[in-house]
């Protein structure tokens, strides 16, 4: 193993991790140890927002932590150290500089517009100070901002069009062979240094950051970190390989499972600790294997991930793209302002115990699945609320663990029909009463993150207003009192609202004569399967929402 370099005179590469916390298959080390006679210097920055952006609660800053902590026992393996300060990259860069002699700095593409200003910052100094700048493509299959120049300078409106445009794009690259470390040398950051860069001497606790961990009595269900992630990727692959066995594929979209997030990749793809490449290779080559090549796979097998893609694309060059007024792919729908309602949501005080339970485990776990995403953004927006969807968007951002910025903002955008088209519109609506029977008949859901309704009869406990009085002593909660009447009236809610957004909808046709660009499906199953619904989900029309 070779020795650590203190020699400020010797150059050296450093690589500035942001996303993509991770050994393998990541293009920035091998760069950064391409030249074996340059230390690297492995460094994370807390600048407020790198990784998690401003919007961040404690499970999502305990999960970068876990990720660095990962990290940081990984490159001590061989001799190095995760470099962990805080401060602005240009000031940290500056600090730097009189004390070393930065050769490359190196780091991996963040695509959305919200990294864009400290980007541009980064990159002037280090013209201005004669430092090289190496950028890889790490957290995306495809170069969104390639994508954008292959389709004539604007992004694929149409999740079809977007699929055409990679097919002219070619294949994503392959994930990189792994890289061995054993005879790379590591710079060093003598104490005072590391004083002066308001450095820790170890890998921060997010309480010495600043968060607050929160009351419950259920925890995070995810851990952080590049080994972790691995372990859950190899248990993906062999459930994925059980399922194209059996003939199918996606098992989690066809049997969903609201408690536990055993199948899902998602927090480990937003920070990087597992490569989009390698997730999106194995894939495919495991069902072309399962059928001895002789069936090749298809863009089905991995839709989410290109749904992924797809709102990368759509975000990259948008600054605007995580609000509605300035947003030019969003509707400006006239939302109602009403602060108590949306306090009452984000408390889980609806008096709807599924969606209640939703925000409940969403802020004590940091996850929730799909389905009760769906629930709870209806439920905001179109379906019963009326309230901006961006209300909603600040809330996942902060207490979602896997919440990235172009793929939240575009889900939100979609179910709230902000992405103004037809096959997705206000005629159906998912009931709160009952949407969650389908996922959980007996409601064990509901009494896990709402205790209060623990001992209702399983055909009240969705809608536990319904109750006899009686049934309501028995069981301990009378509504009303322990828990919640129903802040809102669904039928009626979903009715008034159906009937404003077709009529926005009419003004806009008449107004522009078509329908304007924006972010659509395209066609209906196309939306259908994006939101995760059966057929006994929609469509529910405005004629059958009035009898």
């Amino acid at each position: 193993m070779p020795e650590k370099s203190s020699d400020t005179s010797t150059p050296v590469n450093i690589l500035w991790f942001r996303h993509g916390l991770r050994i393998h298959d990541n293009k920035s080390l091998e760069k950064a140890v391409g030249d074996k006679s340059l230390p690297i210097l492995p460094l994370y920055i807390f600048d407020g927002e790198t990784t998690v952006s401003k919007m961040c609660g404690y499970n999502k800053m305990a999960f970068l932590v876990e990720c660095l902590e990962d990290l940081d026992q990984s490159f001590k393996k061989f001799g190095g150290k995760l470099i962990c300060v805080k401060g602005k990259p240009t000031e940290v860069l500056a600090n730097l500089k009189k004390r070393l002699t930065i050769s490359s700095l190196i780091f991996d593409q963040d695509c959305e517009p919200i990294w864009k200003e400290r980007d541009d910052k980064v990159k002037k100094w280090c013209e201005i100070n004669d430092v090289n700048v190496e950028e890889t493509i790490g957290a995306t299959l495809w170069d969104p901002l390639e994508i954008i120049e292959t389709n004539g300078g604007s992004p694929p409106i149409t999740y079809k069009q977007f699929v055409h445009v990679t097919k002219a794009v070619g294949e994503p690259p392959k994930p990189i062979p792994d890289i061995d470390l054993t005879d790379v040398e590591f710079a060093e950051i003598e104490e005072n240094l590391l004083v002066k860069l308001h450095g820790f001497p170890t890998v921060p606790t997010p309480e010495t950051l600043g968060y607050t961990k929160p009351e419950g009595i259920h925890q995070k269900v995810f851990k952080g970190g590049e080994t972790k992630a691995l372990e859950y990727f190899h248990d993906r692959m062999r459930r994925e390989r059980a399922s194209f066995e059996e003939g199918s594929f996606l098992p989690n979209r066809r049997n969903p499972d609201i408690y536990f997030p055993t199948k899902s990749l998602s927090p480990d793809l937003k920070f990087g600790c597992i490569s989009v490449r390698l997730f999106y290779w194995s894939v495919m080559e495991t069902f072309r294997d399962v059928h001895d090549g002789t069936r090749n796979p298809s863009d089905a097998l991995v839709q989410q991930l290109i749904w992924r893609e797809f709102f990368y694309a759509m975000s990259a060059e948008n600054p605007y793209y995580g609000e509605m007024e300035r947003n030019p792919i969003c509707i400006n729908i006239p939302w109602y302002k009403d602060q108590k309602a949306l306090e009452k949501f984000k408390a889980g005080q609806t008096g709807y115990p599924f969606v209640d339970a939703g925000i409940q485990q969403m802020k004590v776990e940091g996850w929730v699945h799909h389905v009760i995403r769906n629930c709870l953004s209806m439920f905001l927006t179109r379906g019963d609320l009326w309230l901006n969807w961006e209300e909603g968007f600040k809330i996942f951002m902060t207490y979602l663990i896997d919440a990235d910025f172009a793929v939240c903002a575009g889900n939100w955008m979609w179910v709230s029909s902000s992405a103004f088209e037809k096959a997705l519109n206000s005629n159906f609506s998912l009931d709160p009463g009952t949407y969650g029977r389908r996922v959980d008949p007996y409601g064990k859901y509901i009494k896990k993150f709402i205790p209060k309704l623990k001992n209702y009869p399983v055909e009240y406990v969705y809608e536990p207003w319904t109750a006899p009085i009686e049934i309501q002593e028995e069981a301990g909660c009378i509504i009303g009192k322990d828990y919640p009447n129903p802040m809102i009236n669904h039928n009626v809610a979903f009715r008034r609202n159906a009937r404003e957004m077709n009529n926005l909808a009419k003004s806009l046709l008449e107004k522009f004569r078509e329908e304007p660009i924006h972010v659509k499906p395209s066609n209906a199953e196309e939306a259908k399967r994006f939101l995760g619904l059966n057929d006994e989900d929609c469509p529910r029309s405005l004629n059958d929402a009035r009898e």
